[in-house]
């Protein structure tokens, strides 16, 4: 077996893994910083999908079909459940240069302005612009409306 698993082989080992082993990896992962806070906002997600699933009712919910995290918008999703509400750009982000969030900012001090780090950073995401809809990043909402998709293809 290799060391480090990716892509369809890594889809397949966690659908066959069992519960505490896949507690022990998200435990694991959650040692880094930047996938501790990707693994609470999908957890955070996922409850909000299954409290919405059960308001109101006061039941316990059924049991459901397989809850994906969409790769296109971030939100959890049922497999069964797939209506056409998946908001989400066709293009990515691209830097805009002439934005206010640049105005005084250093390179040599601060570091290039074009980073992942910047693209997520709520202080300077206004910086972005989508270049499918030309909307600055920390105001626009998806510009195309579909179907969710999952890591695994599933829809």
């Amino acid at each position: 077996m290799e060391s480090t698993l990716r892509g369809e082989k890594l889809i397949e080992a966690i659908a066959s893994a069992d519960e505490s082993t896949l507690r022990a990896v998200l435990r694991g992962v959650c040692a880094d910083r930047d996938a501790q806070q990707l693994v609470g906002k999908h957890l955070y997600e996922i409850t909000k999908l299954n409290a919405a699933k059960t308001e109101g009712s006061g039941l316990k919910r059924k049991a459901a079909s397989t809850v994906h995290i969409c790769i296109q918008c971030g939100q959890a999703f049922e497999e069964d459940d797939n209506e056409k509400e998946c908001r989400y750009h066709s293009e990515d982000m691209e830097l805009d240069e002439n934005s206010s969030t640049w105005y005084d900012w250093d390179e040599q001090t601060w570091g290039e302005m074009d980073t992942e780090e910047n693209r997520c950073n709520p202080d300077t995401l206004r910086g972005f612009i989508y270049t499918c809809c030309n909307k600055r990043a920390d105001e626009a909402e998806g510009c195309k409306l579909g179907y969710h998709r999952a890591v695994d293809g599933k829809r």
